[in-house]
């Protein structure tokens, strides 16, 4: 397990596919290096050596060399038969048959939410975690927990606050008045005055 967050390879020829995915991996706080053709895939794994996973355009651009190609390439590697790699589909288009891939992704239908299940699903299968990604979601749950537990003391507070003052304004008058009377009482006693006549 890593304590890095995954570094997720987006090789897709549309700036806008692109733009799709990387949104909702960065605000996982995911590492997301995107290319836009096949030659910069595999320079990509050539310089990046933590690639977790790859989500690759089938008939990405490149000279001779289509997306299929650099899938065949990478699976063919034993530094990078783990990896787990998607297909990115669009229009209906199917995935190419033979091509040991993990999974297509639809961009039509592709959600932020299902974007990031789907990868932490293929991760987990192959072994690769991060512990970040715990801790992360420990802290966000002890962050809402001490949240809760503040505005539940603050409304507490405030609860008592406004019954002490409504008991207060109705019974220190009563209290007071009667201390008032005895001291005034245990005075006359002791310096000898007659209690007045009622």
């Amino acid at each position: 397990m890593s304590a890095d967050p995954p570094r997720v390879l987006i090789a897709d020829g549309a700036p806008a596919s692109r733009a799709q995915l990387e949104g909702p991996l960065r605000q996982a706080g995911w590492n997301v290096l995107a290319v836009g053709s096949s030659f910069e895939v595999l320079r990509a794994v050539r310089d990046h050596d933590d690639v977790s996973v790859v989500l690759i355009d089938p008939d990405l651009p490149g000279p001779g060399v289509s997306g299929v190609d650099v899938v065949r390439t990478l699976k063919a590697a034993p530094r990078f038969r783990q990896v787990p790699v998607f297909f990115l589909l669009r229009n209906g288009q199917s995935a190419p048959a033979g091509v040991p891939i993990d999974g297509a992704l639809e961009l039509e239908q592709l959600s932020g939410a299902a974007l990031l299940d789907t990868i932490r699903t293929a991760l987990r299968a192959h072994g690769f975690g991060y512990a970040g990604e715990g801790t992360v979601r420990e802290a966000a749950a002890r962050a809402a927990e001490a949240a809760v537990t503040r505005s539940c003391e603050e409304e507490v507070r405030a609860a008592v606050e406004r019954i002490v003052r409504e008991v207060a304004r109705d019974v220190v008058p009563g209290i007071a008045e009667r201390l008032i009377r005895e001291e005034i009482q245990r005075l006359r006693r002791e310096h000898g005055f007659e209690d007045p006549p009622r």
